[in-house]
């Protein structure tokens, strides 16, 4: 092979050579190309998804907001007018009455949806749109600390109630045994359903 075919030879393989450099980088920015394209779509499908969950958030929140606003119109004007007459009924006096009564100490808060006071009695009510089980056991759980927190009240018996806009099955009966007052909506009345048979549990607080 005579020098001038060695150095068209080394010529062409540079161009060749060359050639694949350029496919080769030709194909990465291709790659690279489908990469940033496929960026893009994930950040718009993300930017989708985060804009249907602010949506989804915010009717959410107006569900929530509807909820807590109906349960609280239901303890201020249905629930909170009835203590007085249904717990005279049961030979309790109550001459005061407040709602959502929140006391804070020794940096814990108490809060009662509805107290009903009286010269020798008080009353908690709890009072929930939907009332569960697991409510009413940590009601029950609440309750012996009440003292702790709204002790100007030592020295009165401490009666506990619940009420519902709607009771699951068998949590009447459950409220019943646990010494607890129940409280339910008939119509346009509210009525309780322990019947004459029923003994409150008392809790009671020395002076």
């Amino acid at each position: 092979m005579t020098t001038l075919e060695k150095l068209e030879e080394l010529i062409y393989k540079g161009f060749k050579e060359t050639d694949r450099k350029f496919q080769e980088t030709d194909r990465k920015f291709q790659e690279t190309d489908r990469e940033l394209k496929e960026t893009d779509r994930l950040q718009k499908e993300t930017a989708k998804q985060m804009k249907e969950t602010d949506r989804k958030l915010k009717v959410l929140s107006k569900e929530v907001f509807g909820l807590t606003k109906s349960m609280g119109l239901f303890a201020e004007h249905t629930v909170k007018p009835a203590v007085p007459r249904l717990m005279a009924a049961r030979g309790i006096e109550i001459t005061e009455l407040y709602s959502r009564a929140s006391v804070r100490r020794n940096g814990g808060t108490m809060e009662v949806d509805v107290l009903g006071v009286g010269p020798q009695h008080v009353i908690a009510v709890e009072v929930k749109y939907r009332l569960r089980q697991e409510y009413v056991t940590d009601f029950l759980e609440e309750l012996p600390r009440f003292f702790n927190f709204f002790s100007h009240y030592r020295g009165r018996i401490l009666y506990g109630a619940v009420a519902g806009l709607s009771i699951d099955q068998e949590v009447d009966r459950y409220a019943y045994k646990s010494g607890l007052f129940g409280l339910v909506q008939s119509g346009e009345n509210i009525l309780l359903w322990n019947d004459e048979k029923f003994i409150p549990r008392a809790y009671n607080h020395p002076v």
